[in-house]
């Protein structure tokens, strides 16, 4: 999913993106998660940690028989279900339960199942701008904060079962319901950032939170927060997915593909004639990468500079201290550095680093030599 940040100059915030219900860092939601029992105070509210394959369906309680109805709220970096997962919140929904689903990434075949299609282009924007429908005044209501943006919205949808309840500054739809016959549906929200701490605490949009979250069911008897999918290790989604499901990535790694099988042709055919002694030449890759660094630097297109640093530094993580790199946490920064033996505070600066660089539309020249020097801090042997 695309996003892009704007930091406040006089004072600079954490830029990790946890979207966790127990993190008080300007973009998790503790704010939202605490605020529950405000809007439901009738309702039980607890963080589950299951498979939704685990879901009781029927609205009737079995202890006493009376309606027990449950609303499923998702808030989070990816929401990537496999197929049982997927199929057990669509006849959750369907039995007459809520699904609330907010995140960067959805799974491809999510998005299928419900008709949905995204555009995730970038507007150059530097701040959050939403709308939302207000129920009881019928009209919009418009919301703005100077963090983390978010340009998704939905290009296609089933209009014959989705309402569109909020829009982004292109007042194109970025937050819809789809209704199921049993009073069930399913909300689908693309701005999650909407839901941090920064943002519901920036002047008044806590309204935002009690507008979006009116339009579930007031006799709701049961909230489950979910925990499980911030964790669950995503067997269908991979890096190489995500740069062939973005148009202008996919151009690029295959171009990138052509340069390495060209550049493997001719070196090849040179290795293959008998040639005379003679001094050992420079470092052909060496020179390569300068060349495409000095490219990139004249243009100063320092971002796609910066993501192929970036990738290069990981594939090394991978290599050498056998670590996976899907999830850049403070877990991820513990286990770096005690097998790396790089001081902790380092490593996490460079991961923190490594955020605020994929998040930038654009970064300027000294940001990209911050990132460079703290890679070579890194990687200075011991």
């Amino acid at each position: 999913m695309t996003a892009c940040t704007s930091c406040t100059r006089q004072k600079k915030i954490n830029p990790y993106v946890s979207l966790r219900p127990k993190d008080r860092i300007p973009y998790g939601t503790l704010y939202a998660f605490e605020n529950l029992p405000a809007l439901f105070p009738k309702a039980s509210i607890v963080e589950n940690k299951l498979s939704p394959k685990t879901f009781y369906y029927d609205t009737t309680d079995p202890g006493n028989g009376r309606v027990y109805l449950k609303t499923y709220i998702i808030i989070g970096r990816n929401i990537v279900p496999d197929k049982e997962e997927l199929e057990s919140m669509v006849r959750f929904a369907a039995s007459g339960h809520q699904v609330f689903m907010s995140s960067l990434h959805f799974g491809g075949s999510l998005l299928k199942t419900l008709n949905l299609k995204i555009n995730e282009s970038r507007s150059g924007d530097d701040s959050l701008r939403l709308s939302l429908y207000e129920p009881q005044r019928h009209g919009s209501l418009n919301y703005i904060y100077p963090g983390y943006c978010l340009d998704a919205y939905f290009e296609s949808f089933d209009t014959a079962h989705t309402l569109v309840l909020g829009r982004n500054y292109m007042g194109k739809p970025d937050f819809i319901r789809i209704a199921f016959r049993r009073g069930g549906a399913i909300f689908v929200h693309l701005a999650p950032m909407a839901f941090t701490n920064f943002f519901l605490l920036h002047k008044q949009n806590k309204s935002y939170y009690d507008f979006a979250f009116s339009y579930l069911p007031k006799e709701t008897n049961e909230l489950m927060w979910d925990d499980y999918f911030q964790d669950k290790q995503m067997e269908n989604f991979s890096a190489l997915q995500f740069i062939l499901g973005n148009r202008s990535l996919k151009w690029a790694f295959w171009l990138v593909v052509c340069l390495f099988v060209l550049l493997y042709i001719l070196e090849s055919k040179r290795k293959q004639r008998v040639l005379a002694a003679r001094e050992t030449p420079g470092n052909p890759s060496v020179d390569f990468v300068k060349t495409i660094g000095r490219l990139y630097l004249q243009q100063k297109n320092n971002q796609n500079l910066a993501i192929k640093m970036i990738a290069a530094f990981l594939e090394h993580v991978r290599l050498t201290y056998h670590m996976q790199t899907s999830m850049l946490n403070d877990d991820f920064s513990g286990k770096l550095a005690l097998r790396s033996g790089v001081d902790r505070d380092t490593v996490r600066k460079l991961v923190d680093s490594v955020h605020y660089a994929r998040m930038r539309n654009a970064l300027t020249d000294q940001e990209l030599m911050d990132l460079h020097q703290q890679m070579q801090i890194f990687n200075k042997p011991l």
